[in-house]
């Protein structure tokens, strides 16, 4: 049995601790709450869960791996690929290190995966990624929402240097930051688009997959994944397409929080590691450039 400490009892860590009462191989469960005056030092397992604010991340990710902690750090790993590349320094041979993109532990992700060589060539993607909230002032929509989506299209697309780089900002209310940003850039040379705002009406998670023989159409909110094909009738369009809807259940944290837990027990390199995540940072900060 591994006992674990989170830190961080926010929103998103109340999720965690939710989810980490029903995983096996879990002991005790010590929540670390700064707000309560605690800090890193008052951790007492050798397992830790970081769940803090984004802007907090690297400085306590190498803190605790200098104590000698194990790590799970929710997304972003940092805020730039200079400082992940400083965390990864600083990783001993026998810690674990793994970073919470968790969609990638999404089964209806993995679905999408296996789907994708049905549509043959891939000739556009959109995501969009809209909410009413969480607002954030110290951070952007792209390192508040974005990392979600470059993990995506890295295990879609492959890990390329995005090129092409061109962005709309949109700024709502009196803070610097912009409320929406729209992304468009070539990866693996394939057009892509993000749209991102915590400054909409209502939740959207949506994406959209353009390929020669057909597209895919995935609604994370709705759990759905509708794949069309036989879109072409030699060389008219097809307006009754062969449509296959996908209905597909999951629970990625808690699929993330077992890979964590097997990880220490077993010693192994989870498959959302910190190469993993500096590849994301890289992306993350060549879209930080065009941001206007």
């Amino acid at each position: 049995m591994k006992n674990i400490s989170l830190v961080g009892a926010g929103y998103w860590g109340s999720k965690l601790v939710k989810e980490l009462k029903v995983i096996q191989g879990v002991g005790k469960v010590e929540v670390i709450d700064i707000k309560d005056g605690k800090d890193l030092k008052d951790i007492k397992y050798d397992n830790v869960i970081l769940a803090t604010s984004a802007w907090d991340h690297y400085e306590q990710t190498i803190k605790l791996l200098e104590q000698g902690k194990n790590l799970y750090v929710e997304k972003p790993l940092a805020l730039t690929t200079k400082e992940c590349l400083d965390i990864k320094s600083k990783i001993k041979e026998d810690q674990t290190l793994m970073v919470g993109h968790i969609f990638l532990y999404n089964d209806r992700v993995r679905k999408i995966k296996e789907l994708l060589p049905r549509l043959g060539l891939i000739q556009h993607v959109e995501s969009n990624r809209l909410n009413w909230g969480r607002f954030q002032k110290k951070i952007s929509t792209l390192h508040s929402l974005a990392p979600h989506d470059v993990s995506i299209i890295h295990y879609f697309l492959g890990v390329h240097k995005f090129k092409n780089i061109k962005h709309s900002g949109h700024r709502y209310s009196w803070f610097d930051q912009n409320d929406r940003d729209e992304f468009e850039f070539e990866c693996n040379n394939v057009p892509v688009k993000f749209n991102l705002s915590w400054y909409y009406p209502e939740k959207i998670r949506t994406m959209t997959i353009i390929g020669e023989f057909g597209t895919i159409f995935w609604d994370e909110e709705a759990k759905i994944i509708k794949l069309t094909t036989n879109i072409w009738e030699g060389d008219r369009f097809n307006y009754n397409p062969t449509v296959e809807i996908f209905k597909i259940k999951s629970n990625p944290l808690r699929n993330e929080l077992e890979e964590f837990v097997n990880c220490i027990s077993n010693k192994q390199i989870p498959f959302v590691d910190v190469d993993n995540a500096i590849a994301v940072a890289k992306n993350l900060d060549l879209l930080s450039k065009s941001l206007v």
